[in-house]
């Protein structure tokens, strides 16, 4: 028999030794123990990273238990929890669809106390394995620093595809709006704005800068894009906007729209066409039905009839609370590729509210939406929620199970259509963070919760906010090298 060499055994025994064990004794708290994030009452992804979280509960000595129904509970210390991956992967596979319960024990001189239990369930339906989104920072005058990411959310692998500080041109450079097809990366786009602006196509991996600006319009180039689900057919809307700055009121700045119409790209014979080219009315925020066969959006009604830009601005402001926007949707002919007659979905105008942002779900069944006073940029509104409808009976609801009293905003569903992810501004009144929920066959929403981070200070240390999360199923393709050397490109 090999002999055990001394160090060795010692080194074993001290592992046994030092692993963390839960106290027997203890007084019971009857209130769940102050986290953070708030990860309690909460449905969880069965493949999603470790929800690693901060005890701040004051003592001395800190335990943490996790307990299945089926499977080993573990034991960890705190106060700053770190769950092992590969044991909280097994964990969250062996209890598809049933409940994970956590208790956590602080020790405060000789006293131990043990807090209500955590109870949380493991959904039986994964989540998309990738969310990208754009960070920056809380400014409004200049571009500064934006960038460009998608996270891995099965672990906290984070991939930064492009950043404009690569591009230092005069009067700096936005990017802005990455658009997926059908939540794949074969067909992806973003736009760059400003120095050496333009649409930077990615096809099979392979980037391209195209020129979308419309030459002989009083409005900017192609803006908000959505992809068809199937044909290479990208839907813009074409917007002129302004910015206005308050002194008094909470909100912090006015985006007002004085131009905005719709437009097809075709991406195979890069030719465009106008959808919708009115005077009187403005269309904004496309999004494709699941089957193609609907362009949703957003429309709002002015009277600008033989007003050049500045007039339009002027007026725009001076009626900025007045300008509502109502959720219409329009047929589209896939082997034509013609489009038909707009058709009201939400008459919100007629109720004081507007409409932004629309997502019809996987199933075709919702649509979700923003709702909010006035403007098209309901994420400077802290009254702006998360609404549905429902294309099979006509009903609205605000998704009360997963709005706050400040502001929530861009969203999107997962492939599935059991997850959606929002941006939020819920922790602080400023900055826009990652929330998720689970979304149920009753078309109702669980508790969202915030996006996992492997330093779980790390979402209120970090001075960004995140921005247009959409969820894809597969890393992008090209090299952040790759990208930026198109984008450099003057052509």
């Amino acid at each position: 028999m090999a002999r055990i060499r001394p160090f060795i055994l010692i080194f074993f025994l001290c592992l046994l030794g030092c692993s963390p064990t839960v106290p027997e004794r203890f007084l019971d708290e009857r209130r769940l123990p102050a986290i953070y994030p708030d990860y309690t009452s909460i449905t969880i992804p069965p493949n999603i990273a470790p929800l690693n979280f901060l005890i701040e509960e004051p003592g001395d000595e800190y335990r943490v238990r996790i307990a299945s129904e089926d499977g080993e509970p573990l034991i960890l210390r705190g106060p700053n929890v770190d769950v092992p991956l590969k044991r909280w992967k097994k964990l969250l596979e062996e209890n598809l669809g049933k409940k994970l319960r956590l208790d956590v024990f602080v020790r405060k001189q000789s006293q131990w106390t043990k807090f209500q239990t955590i109870v949380n369930r493991v959904a039986a339906e994964p989540i998309d394995a990738y969310v990208a989104y754009r960070l920056l920072e809380p400014v409004f005058d200049q571009y500064r620093e934006i960038s460009l990411h998608q996270r891995n959310l099965e672990n906290f692998e984070e991939r930064c595809f492009y950043n404009n500080l690569r591009m230092s041109g005069e009067g700096g450079q936005c990017a802005n709006c990455h658009s997926f097809q059908n939540r794949r990366t074969k067909n992806m786009l973003f736009h760059v704005r400003a120095y050496r602006g333009g649409t930077v196509f990615l096809r099979n991996g392979e980037p391209e800068k195209v020129d979308l600006s419309l030459k002989n319009f009083a409005i900017a180039a192609a803006t908000y894009p959505a992809w068809h689900p199937t044909l290479n057919l990208v839907a813009f809307s074409v917007n002129k906007t302004s910015q206005h700055f308050h002194t008094v009121a909470t909100e912090k700045v006015e985006v007002l729209d004085i131009a905005s119409d719709l437009l097809l790209y075709d991406d195979d014979r890069s030719e465009m066409s106008f959808v919708l080219l009115t005077v009187n009315e403005f269309e904004t925020y496309p999004a494709w039905s699941p089957d193609g066969n609907w362009l949703y959006y957003c429309n709002a009604k002015v009277d600008f009839s033989n007003r050049d830009i500045d007039e339009r601005r002027e007026e725009a402001l001076r009626h900025s609370k007045e300008i509502r926007y109502d959720l219409m949707r329009i047929p589209f002919d896939q082997p034509s590729r013609k489009f038909g007659t707009p058709e009201l979905l939400v008459d919100a105008a007629s109720q004081g509210k507007n409409v932004t942002f629309p997502r019809p779900s996987p199933d075709g069944r919702y649509v979700m939406y923003c709702l909010s006073h006035s403007g098209c940029f309901s994420i400077w509104h802290r009254e702006t929620d998360l609404w549905i409808l429902d294309l099979q009976t006509g009903n609205t609801r605000p998704l009360t199970e997963a709005n706050s009293s400040e502001t929530e905003s861009f969203h999107g569903w997962s492939e599935n259509g059991r997850w959606f992810v929002f941006s939020s501004r819920r922790d602080d009144g400023l900055y826009t963070r990652l929330y998720f929920s689970y979304f149920d066959e009753q078309g109702r929403a669980s508790k969202p919760f915030l996006l996992p981070q492997r330093r779980p200070k790390q979402n209120r240390d970090m001075m960004k906010s995140y921005n247009i999360p959409e969820f894809t199923v597969e890393p992008v393709r090209a090299g952040f090298h790759t990208i930026t050397n198109v984008v450099q490109s003057e052509k």
